[in-house]
């Protein structure tokens, strides 16, 4: 923006420590927002750096939707593993200061128009998109990664592709993932395909009478960059998805 700066996604509290010393070097520009796409500890645990640094978080109502789902709890046990949250001797984790309800949410100026858009429960409920229509980039939080990167915990498997499809419907130049590499629309159409695929398997196999630990996956080559060495996992989330008949992030779970 021509006077101030947004930042997407407020990280862990020690990363974004060194974010706001390693922005301020690049740019006299005040970070005045900052968006969580989700409310995950490494999107969104450093929410009080960037508002004690004079910045106001914002995200989709849904990301505070989930936190009242599962917060406490995973700030205490993220604590319990890193000193950066400890450090903070907060009891649960801080909000987003602002939340929007209807999509997209938009600022603009004089020099530049950002979209933040809410196409649906996917990685969870929350997924928010940041879109820069004129430059045609397209930032995605965890709904989208570039690596074997996916957790499906809070997820709802079958709608996922679905939130995918509307993504690849801005016809995006550039591609900024909630992990990996940066790159074009191929990392929505891989994630998809990963997606839809890995459904594919486990559907069919509980056709034919198989139990979780029964199921042998056997994706296409074209997964390969999203499928991790062990997919025992990702293989039970999506069993009990398709056995419950609901999403995958309804069925009560811890965090791992």
């Amino acid at each position: 923006m021509k006077d101030y700066l947004i930042v997407v996604d407020a990280n862990y509290p020690g990363r974004a420590r060194e974010l706001v010393s390693e922005i301020s070097q690049l740019s006299p520009k005040p970070v005045r927002f900052v968006f969580d796409t989700h409310a995950h500890r490494d999107h969104a645990y450093g929410n009080i750096v960037w508002t004690q640094a004079g910045a106001t978080t914002f995200a989709y109502q849904g990301v505070d939707n989930e936190m009242d789902r599962y917060e406490p709890a995973r700030w205490l046990a993220t604590a319990a593993e890193r000193e950066d949250v400890r450090s903070l001797q907060l009891k649960d984790a801080p909000r987003p200061q602002l939340v929007f309800r209807s999509s997209p949410f938009i600022l603009k100026d004089s020099t530049r128009e950002v979209q933040f858009w809410f196409l649906g429960w996917a990685h969870t409920r929350g997924d928010g998109f940041v879109w820069l229509p004129k430059e045609r980039i397209l930032c995605t939080g965890d709904a989208a990664v570039n690596g074997p990167r996916n957790k499906l915990w809070d997820a709802n498997l079958a709608n996922w592709p679905r939130v995918l499809s509307q993504a690849l419907a801005f016809h995006p130049l550039h591609v900024l993932p909630g992990h990996g590499d940066a790159g074009g629309p191929e990392i929505l159409i891989g994630q998809k395909q990963f997606l839809e695929d890995l459904y594919s398997v486990v559907r069919q196999q509980i056709a034919a009478g198989k139990t979780p630990s029964q199921i042998t996956p056997s994706l296409p080559a074209r997964d390969r960059n999203w499928s991790p060495r062990d997919l025992t996992q990702d293989l039970a989330i999506i069993y009990s998805e398709l056995i419950r008949h609901e999403p995958a992030g309804d069925v009560p779970h811890e965090w791992k």
